[in-house]
């Protein structure tokens, strides 16, 4: 084997070795930012489950407090309209003694 043949050798073999060694790094680099994607995401994925368990939580509170407040809310509308049937009864009660002494005054 002649010596340029040799240099050509060892250069392909060098060639040969500094790609490898290439490829293994773009591989170690590939799988970090696989890595590192997937970290990110799960990362993503939990502030989205605590966001999500907030809000559930919120509409939980807030519909607590909307039933409360149909409660008060039909509590104090049926005292409203307690109210004005007994104040409606005053009243008609009041028309008929009116009524009564008008009729009793024409009468006397």
């Amino acid at each position: 084997m002649a010596l340029s043949e040799q240099n050509e050798l060892y250069d392909r073999q060098t060639e040969n070795r500094h790609l490898q060694e290439m490829i293994g790094a773009l591989r170690d680099e590939m799988e970090e930012m696989r890595i590192g994607e997937q970290e990110r995401l799960q990362k993503s994925l939990a502030a989205a489950s605590d966001e999500i368990g907030q809000l559930r939580n919120m509409v939980t509170a807030l519909r607590d407090e909307m039933d409360c407040r149909k409660g008060d809310y039909e509590e104090n509308s049926r005292a409203i309209e307690q109210a004005a049937r007994n104040e409606a009864r005053q009243l008609h009660e009041m028309i008929r003694t009116l009524r009564e002494r008008l009729e009793n005054h024409a009468k006397g």
